[in-house]
């Protein structure tokens, strides 16, 4: 878990887009989703292989900490991308 940086509020969200290139059916949505909703993440958005998600500063797990989780389920990650709204 990322400590948070002094200044920051851990009540503010910050965004990621990660890009999934193996997310094309059903049921790896549905996973997909699972994994990142058990890493206390709110999904936005799934489409076309990128996934928008949004969590607070305070539950933040990092870049790292969604790509383990991931990959550990068998989901090829590309980029992410992390968006201070």
């Amino acid at each position: 878990m990322s400590s948070s940086a002094p200044g920051v509020n851990p009540t503010e969200l910050l965004r990621y887009v990660l890009q999934i290139s193996n997310l094309s059916t059903p049921e790896s949505i549905s996973e997909v989703r699972e994994q990142l909703t058990s890493l206390g993440l709110v999904v936005d958005r799934i489409d076309d292989g990128e996934v928008e998600v949004a969590v607070s500063q305070a539950a933040n797990p990092g870049s790292d900490g969604i790509r383990e989780k991931l990959e550990a389920a068998g989901f090829a990650v590309g980029d992410i991308t992390a968006d201070p709204s």
